[in-house]
């Protein structure tokens, strides 16, 4: 079971980012169908989702500025508005690399948000920040390339303004040491280390490469100089920890690095949702923990993201996943996403 949602976090953030660097430009290449639904049965969705989502306390939205429809950037303020119907409160911009930072759309909606005191978070998945691909078959063998996680931080603090130091309200970074296995390319070639199946136990390769990271994310946060840092791990790392294959990489190892800790769900069904991060829940500090959840593109996928039929199940699913979380002094809030897909549902008749 832990292997087959070590595959699935493998490609989580393709799932709830969708794309990769050579994304199209913010509308091209997106079909995006128009309404289906009358104005006032949208209008009652958006009230129900802000009611679910009320007794959080963060209330977030997760998506790719490379795949928010155009006119969500050509309307920034009317983007921001239906964000505050649904009842988020926090904005989470997953951010490949640097080149995400130079589309004039994002700009001009961090103008906005600012403007309307709408809280936008840096997302930073950690595989993408540090190899990247480059060429031939030599070049790649001899010479790292890409850009670090501490090179893509001196990027976001370049993008600011003389009012704003710093144009995010706070960095998330997706730890994902299990995807360095021997097959990837973007693994780092000073790591020694590759994580495999075979590699479990105090002092093997896996166990050193969650160490490596623990010590590596901490360093990064120590670099922020007081922005709220956020730290996001695979709902199956406790679970590792808990039967000896892993001597760290508890939530409470994540937690002492960062403020808070966002538990990456991988949950297909409601029950399964909230079963997922039942132990994180237990372990971690009060107020420390955010639970993410991909909802899925189709009703058929299985593993990884959360089904729904329509809206009503996807409400039904939400509330009484939150229903349960909330019992537990530690939880914080949900991140949802990607956008797109909770848009289609709230449009579609």
């Amino acid at each position: 079971m832990f292997f087959l949602k070590i595959f699935v976090f493998a490609t989580f953030f393709a799932v709830l980012a969708a794309g990769c660097a050579s994304s199209p430009a913010p509308g091209n290449g997106i079909v995006h169908a128009p309404p289906q639904s009358d104005e006032s049965t949208m209008a009652r969705r958006a009230e129900e989702l802000a009611k679910t989502l009320a007794s959080c306390e963060t209330r977030g939205l997760a998506f790719r500025p490379e795949m928010l429809a155009e006119r969500h950037f050509t309307s920034p303020a009317d983007f921001l508005a239906l964000v505050r119907r649904f009842g988020f409160n926090r904005l989470y911009v997953y951010l490949d690399s640097p080149e995400s930072l130079e589309l004039p759309q994002l700009d001009a909606l961090l103008v906005e948000a600012g403007k309307e005191g709408m809280p936008v978070e840096a997302v930073l998945p950690e595989g993408r920040y540090v190899i990247g691909r480059r060429g031939n078959f030599i070049l790649r063998s001899f010479v790292s390339s890409g850009t670090t996680l501490e090179e893509m931080l001196e990027h976001l603090r370049k993008f600011e303004t003389e009012s704003e130091p710093f144009r995010f309200s706070g960095v998330t970074v997706l730890a994902e040491p299990h995807t360095f296995t021997s097959a990837n390319i973007h693994r780092p070639k000073a790591l020694v280390y590759a994580w495999s199946s075979d590699t479990f136990g105090p002092g093997l390769d896996n166990d050193r490469i969650m160490r490596i990271t623990l010590d590596k994310l901490a360093a990064f946060g120590g670099k922020l100089g007081g922005i709220p840092y956020t730290v996001g791990i695979p709902d199956f790392y406790e679970e590792l920890v808990a039967e000896g294959k892993l001597s760290a990489g508890s939530v409470r190892d994540f937690g002492g690095i960062a403020s808070k800790v966002l538990i990456r769900n991988a949950g297909n069904k409601p029950t399964e949702t909230v079963e997922a991060v039942r132990n994180e829940l237990k372990a971690a500090k009060n107020g420390t923990l955010l639970v993410s959840i991909t909802l899925a593109e189709h009703t058929s996928v299985t593993s990884g993201s959360l089904r729904r039929r329509n809206w009503a199940d996807f409400i039904r699913s939400l509330d009484y996943a939150i229903g349960q979380w909330k019992t537990f002094p530690a939880f914080d809030g949900v991140v949802l996403g990607p956008f797109p897909r909770i848009e289609t549902l709230y449009q579609e008749k």
